[in-house]
């Protein structure tokens, strides 16, 4: 009896994690979170720069030299994003796998 209530979970969650709707759940919850973080990470940055520019303390060239750090990093990190969009734009789609509903997933 037991064993019959275990398969029963076991076939409720696989038959869950194969469903449409939690691709999307998972999909949307990740987008959201992805924005919200850069929204918070554009916001800290840019009053970190303005702090920083505005600091008399610091010299001339040491604000400058961050700037150009900073600026460096954000070129690398856009032309990262867009080379895995055009890869992923571009991979075919015969060697993609898609999931189904018949689909194994691995398990943990």
């Amino acid at each position: 009896m037991d064993f019959k209530k275990t398969q029963q979970k076991k076939d409720l969650h696989r038959m869950y994690r194969s469903s449409i709707f939690h691709c999307v759940v998972r999909r949307i919850g990740w987008i959201l979170v992805f924005i919200g973080a850069l929204i918070l990470l554009i916001y800290k940055g840019c009053k970190i720069v303005e702090d920083l520019v505005l600091d008399f303390s610091i010299t001339f060239f040491l604000n400058i030299g961050l700037l150009v750090v900073i600026g460096g990093i954000a070129i690398f990190l856009i032309s990262l994003i867009r080379f895995q969009l055009f890869s992923f734009k571009r991979e075919s789609y015969e060697e993609r796998q898609r999931f189904t509903m018949d689909t194994e997933y691995p398990s943990n």
